[in-house]
């Protein structure tokens, strides 16, 4: 494949970088006295198109990335013939001019013959792409497409001499001439070493007097404005020039040079200008692009003489023209200046002469015509200065004619035409004062110099908010602790294409050595890796892999977000509604009551001891700073709000210990304190002074409603800002934050809107599909049956990998395009799915939720939970089940606006008190932190407390980095639910783990199901089944934890259809095999439950259908007990998917013939022949169906509907608790909602006495009366 000549590259890479576009078409306009021949005219452009090759050549991309030249071997040009109004001509040859090229795929020359109608002649336009021709390349494109005419006009080909070389030729040579840039005796490298030199220090832009900041993106609209310089100072020009020994052109570059400098633009000024780029003289002939840019820097210092600056200018120009090969692309990409989309690099003004020996006329046979090249007003730069030489009538110095075209994205006219007029007030000095200093020419005037001046200075106060902005961007994006996957597997992309070990999330590809060329091939390994696009204009406007994560993830997701503004207090609402996220919190408090489950405390052993009275006065000043830490939530009509307080002081408790236990108790009090946060700020600390040791210990306390882990840095560092201050006699002094939780509140509901449309409905739709057929509860076997309600106790399971094993998950990361997380996950996945949990497997996990950079130095409840769901159907090899890792998980991370309260309010699966919904297992992998910055806080950790557990299981890892910063030690904890998990169980999945992940690592390739385990014990199981087998599938043993079915021994292994697991403890326990609801059916515990009443003899279960229903018998002698009682005793003590959905009192149990009970013999609920259930729930059930419809919209339901399976949801039971006590006078929790969620379980509950209620609230009525008490009767 032919490589692109670097010039052409450059316009590739530009056309990548735009789009199609029309800013680089170079049309030629023949307006023509007469209409050419068609047949001969289409039958020239073919001539024209098979003699100079790269007007019938494509530039698409190789496999790599890189662009090469396919020359098509027989082309059509297109030559649109259009007859149109003579009155719309000019507006229709412009359109034809602006028609957009994409040189990846489409030639780039085509033509159109515009017919005015009833006008006489034609309008021929020959419409090239750049990327195929140059100013030079007109005379020769003009001159063959003439002969060729006049050849087919006479019948024949064109007999013209072959080209002595063809541009491919010339790409090839360049390529050798210049040689490799890494080799020191190559023209490349020499050249580099010159304008390294050259440019080095060089402002990255000139400081042009603008009307307008710099846009981000630039439009390339452009403006132009003329002038013209008089004979007598174009022949003083000419003096001049031949006085320094320079050329007209370098004398009118320190010209404008020297006008710029008095625009305000500096004394280090860098112009641009073309060169032709054909050093040879076969190249002479050739249409094609070959024009290169040099970058000429211009030294005004030290007020010089014009002839001085000329002389300067000489010296630079002359040694600029002897490194002139070096293509400007590859200086650009071996020096590396800052890259933006909004300037070009190294110049912003280009400069050039324009020739008088352009063609003016053309004949085509004997129509003839005129020549003009069309100005499609699209400015490359921000200014374009264009000189023409006039010549008399005998050839002398007639004038000059200049042009300054100007980008209207900066300038204004009125700008643009100052500065074209001191131009021509330079040109005209340097003419008549060689001898005078630039100082000396006041090119412009008082008033000029102080509107100019008030631009400049309208730009730096603009400049420096937007570096304001960025700065409290960076410091927000330090704070991030959390990547997103998708900005991980970029910094892993990045550092794979730049060569680099790793790349920061922060760090900026071209920086880090980037360059267009490397760009492009960024882009195609992100469509390779993520299969998803992103282009180069993306990278530029977002350099860094969290930048560009964002704005992928932004684009993916619909587009821009609102901004996040901070909410006047006058337009904030009178009542301001909870974050979703905190609204979640809420309602779990209603749920379980309050408790310091949900309190984030912060303990350690400070290592200086703290001033208590300016210690009190800092966290008065972090609480007035972070207005989440002075909310208290109230709720009116069962609706909690926030009522931000003003003014408030945290508490400061001082406490005095005299031993390790009164410090021990102290810790715990002061961390286990319970808020009442609807009259309580949720921000308090505690120091305890140790009368054994004189140390101090803080205990920092922080509830979750107004705190996540996200927020700990932000508020020790304000805490410690402040400590110091007022330790100094002075507040903190702080810049306001940008935004605070209140305006998050509101921008949230702005952002995710409402209906199916907005971003909230789109978002929830996806993960309506996306965990369709979810099962409700992992299937995990534990080692104590799951209770009603979950005690919240836990405890912590430790457990490392070695820096070794951490490295090659690192790189099975980056070769597969995922991040260490989707390993971990996929390894955890892999264990579950072995150790029961099937081959559909949901994992959660937390993410920050700050999606605007606003939002970093805040304190506040952001954190969201994701539901990440994969399967290992089909026993796939881990290399398989890590791509269905990445793709579900870049997925689920796209639609994390969804707030995790409400996709399971619109999801609304199997509610119960006794589980989490949707996800049971946590994973976070979180990168180790930097070392901690000393400050008034700093100290050691203190351990305290009983460990909690909100979830079954949390792995939660931490990725260490050594010293030189490559991955280290990779420690873990598991945190579990002591409810159900021993400590043996516990380390066994701990170990598996470390082994799984060890294993993968070692041989992705294998499968699932070959993962070993080691202690495959699968001899005999004991007396209660004896000679019994539990093997997998493959008929192997099974090792402790893992399930497998049970075999009957003999001389080859019999199938029991049962399922079992072996226990760290060595107990057999066999698994149930039939669902309801999604979950696993345990009829021993739900008959143990029932024998366990008084009143209950015996008790067998049946499946029916989707249903569960149980059958008791009564207990001889004993007090009756209907089946809605037994129903509710059941409720009181097992989870609620395990409660029955009709209990069934009978005299006795069917009975099969060998005396077991006969199922299939147990009658239908209400088809019993012993007597029917007393009647004292039934007024409750009709008074409780009325409020479930009416909260459920009127929809019908009936005795046996559970409330959140016909629509309720956690919100909704609120109202309906709320409802039975202002409607039913009776006092009912949320937490029995959920034990009895259906109309006659809750209303058997209702009926009960109400001396086991507690005593009914006050009722809300009028009790004063023009400001004074109504005395009660």
């Amino acid at each position: 494949m032919i490589p692109l000549s670097f010039a052409q590259r450059r316009l590739w890479f530009l056309n990548r970088l735009d789009g199609p576009s029309s800013t680089y078409n170079a049309p030629v306009v023949l307006r023509l006295d007469g209409v050419p021949e068609l047949p001969a005219l289409r039958a020239a452009l073919g001539d024209l198109a098979r003699r100079h090759e790269v007007l019938r050549t494509v530039f698409p991309a190789g496999p790599d990335g890189e662009p090469y030249q396919d020359v098509v071997a027989e082309p059509d040009i297109t030559l649109a013939v259009r007859e149109c109004p003579a009155a719309s001509l000019e507006e229709t040859v412009a359109g034809f001019g602006r028609e957009t090229f994409d040189i990846g795929s489409q030639l780039p020359f085509r033509a159109a013959l515009f017919l005015p109608e009833g006008g006489p002649g034609s309008v021929l336009v020959l419409l090239l792409h750049h990327v195929a021709t140059d100013g030079w390349s007109l005379r020769p494109l003009l001159r063959d497409l003439a002969e060729a005419y006049a050849a087919r006009l006479a019948g024949a080909a064109p007999a013209q001499e072959e080209l002595p070389v063809r541009y491919t030729d010339y790409s090839l040579w360049q390529h050798e001439v210049l040689g490799d840039p890494a080799d020191p005796d190559s023209l490349a490298r020499e050249q580099l070493d010159h304008w390294a030199a050259a440019l080095e220090g060089l402002p990255p832009v000139t400081p042009l007097p603008a009307d307008r900041p710099r846009p981000t993106e630039p439009s390339h609209r452009g403006g132009t404005v003329t002038a013209e310089v008089g004979a007598d100072a174009h022949r003083g020009l000419l003096g001049l020039a031949r006085e320094t020994g320079a050329s007209l052109f370098m004398v009118v570059r320190a010209a404008l040079a020297a006008a710029l400098s008095a625009a305000g633009a500096g004394e280090d000024i860098a112009i641009g200008t073309p060169v032709a780029g054909r050093p040879e003289e076969d190249l002479y002939d050739l249409v094609g692009f070959f024009v290169n840019s040099l970058a000429l820097r211009t030294d005004l210092s030290g007020d010089p003489t014009v002839a001085d600056l000329v002389g300067r200018v000489r010296g630079t120009d002359l040694a600029a023209y002897a490194n002139e090969e070096l293509p400007f692309d590859l200086l650009v990409e071996h020096l590396n200046p800052d890259r933006s989309l909004s300037h070009h690099p190294f110049f912003q003004v280009m400069l050039s002469m324009q020739s008088a020996d352009a063609p003016a006329s053309v004949a085509l046979g004997p129509v003839e015509g005129t020549v003009e090249t069309s100005d499609l007003a699209a400015a490359k730069f921000d200014l374009t200065v264009v000189c023409a030489e006039r010549q008399g009538p005998a050839g002398g110095p007639d004038g000059l004619e200049v042009g300054v075209q100007y980008a209207t994205d900066l300038f204004d006219e009125g700008t643009a035409r100052l500065l074209l007029d001191l131009y021509v007030r330079a040109l005209t000095a340097f003419a008549g004062r060689p001898g005078a200093r630039l100082g000396e020419l006041a090119l412009a005037d008082e008033e000029e110099r102080a509107a100019l001046t008030a631009r400049h200075e309208r730009l730096a106060a603009a400049e420096a908010e937007r570096l304001a902005a960025e700065s409290g961007a960076a410091v927000a994006s330090d704070a991030e602790v959390s990547l997103s996957p998708l900005a991980e597997i970029l910094c892993g992309l990045f550092a794979e294409v730049l060569g680099l070990e790793r790349v920061g999330a922060d760090d900026n590809f071209f920086r880090s050595g980037g360059h267009s060329l490397l760009a492009g091939r960024l882009m195609n390994r992100v469509r390779a890796t993520l299969g998803r696009e992103a282009g180069i204009r993306d990278l530029f406007l977002a350099p860094t892999p969290a930048g560009l994560a964002r704005r992928m993830e932004e684009q993916g997701g619909g587009g821009a977000r609102p901004a996040l503004r901070p909410v006047p207090a006058a337009e904030r609402p009178a009542r301001m509604p909870l974050s979703y996220a905190q609204r979640s919190l809420w309602f779990v408090g209603q749920l379980e009551g309050r408790s310091s489950t949900y309190n984030i405390p912060l303990v350690r052993r400070l290592d200086r001891p703290l001033v208590p009275d300016a210690f009190a006065a800092a966290l008065a000043d972090v609480a007035e700073r972070h207005e989440v830490l002075r909310t208290v939530y109230p709720t009116v009509a069962g609706e909690p709000y926030q009522e931000i307080r003003p003014g408030v002081r945290p508490d400061l408790g001082l406490v005095r210990a005299g031993d390790a236990a009164e410090l021990a108790a102290a810790v715990d009090g002061a961390a286990g304190h319970v808020f009442d946060l609807t009259t309580e700020i949720p921000f308090r600390a505690t120091l305890i002074d140790c009368a054994e040791d004189g140390g101090q210990v803080l205990v920092l306390l922080v509830h979750h409603i107004a705190g996540d882990g996200w927020s700990t840095d932000r508020l020790l560092a304000d805490l410690s800002e402040a400590y110091e201050a007022r330790l100094a006699g002075r507040d903190p002094g702080w810049e306001p934050l940008p935004v605070q939780y209140a305006d998050y509140t509101l921008w949230q509901r702005d952002l995710l809107g409402d209906g199916a449309e907005g971003l909230l409905g789109t978002q929830l739709a996806h993960w309506k599909e996306a965990l369709d057929g979810l099962p409700p509860l992992i299937a995990l076997p534990t080692d104590r049956p799951r209770p009603a309600e979950p005690t919240h106790r836990g405890a912590l399971a430790p457990f490392r990998l070695d820096a070794e094993t951490h490295r090659a998950l690192a790189r099975r990361a980056l070769a597969t395009g995922t991040t260490l997380f989707m390993v971990v996950q996929a390894a955890l996945v892999a264990l579950l799915s072995r150790h029961g949990a099937g081959p559909d497997v949901a994992v959660g996990t937390t993410v920050a939720g700050r999606g605007d950079d606003a939002l970093h130095r805040l304190a506040g409840f952001f954190v969201n939970t994701l539901v990440l769901r994969t399967s290992t159907e089909g026993d796939p090899r881990f290399t398989e089940l890590l791509d269905r890792v990445r793709e579900a998980d870049l997925t689920a991370f796209g639609h994390q606006d969804v707030p995790f309260d409400r996709l399971v309010e619109h999801l609304n699966p199997h509610r119960s008190s006794a589980h989490h919904p949707l996800v049971q297992v946590m994973l976070q992998v979180h990168t180790a932190g930097g070392a901690a910055p000393d400050t008034a806080l700093s100290g050691t950790p203190v351990p305290f407390g009983a460990h909690t557990a909100k979830t079954d299981l949390t792995f939660a890892l931490t990725a260490g980095r050594d010293r030189s910063g490559e991955p280290g030690e990779l420690t873990g904890v598991l945190e579990y639910a002591t409810d159900l998990f021993g400590p043996d169980t516990a380390a066994l999945l701990t170990e598996r783990l470390v082994a799984t992940l060890g294993a993968v690592a070692a041989d992705p390739g294998q499968r699932v199901e070959d993962l070993v385990y080691g202690d495959p014990a699968g001899g005999a199981l004991g007396a209660d089944a004896a000679g019994d087998l539990l093997l997998d599938r493959r008929l192997r043993p099974v090792p402790v934890g893992v399930p497998g079915e049970l075999y009957e021994r003999g001389a080859a292994p019999v199938p029991t259809g049962r399922r079992g697991v072996r226990g760290t403890d060595g107990v057999l326990r066999v698994l149930g095999d039939t669902t309801v609801g999604g979950y696993v059916v345990e009829p021993g515990r739900v008959e143990a439950a029932l024998t366990a009443h008084p009143a209950v003899s015996e008790a067998v279960t049946a499946v029916r259908g989707d249903r569960l229903l149980a059958y008791a018998v009564g207990r001889p002698g004993a007090a009756t007990a209907d089946g809605p009682a037994l129903r509710s005793w059941v409720a009181e003590r097992l989870p609620e998917y395990l409660v029955p959905a009709s209990v069934v009192v009978l005299p006795a149990l069917p009975l099969t013939p060998d005396g077991r009970p006969d199922v299939d013999a147990l009658p239908e609920p209400g088809q019993e022949p012993a007597a029917k259930a007393s009647s004292g729930a039934a007024p409750w059930e009709e008074r409780v169906g009325a409020l479930f419809s009416e909260l459920l919209d009127g929809r019908a339901v009936g005795p046996d509907d559970n409330f959140f399976r016909v629509g309720g949801h956690s919100l909704l039971a609120v109202q309906l608790v709320n409802r039975v006590r202002a409607d039913l006078g009776r006092e009912i929790t949320l937490r029995e909602v959920f034990r009895h969620p259906t109309v006659a379980a809750l209303a058997a509950r209702l009926a009960e006495p109400a001396a086991q209620t507690p005593p009914k609230a006050p009722a809300l009525r009028r009790r004063t009366r023009g400001g004074a008490r109504v005395p009660t009767a």
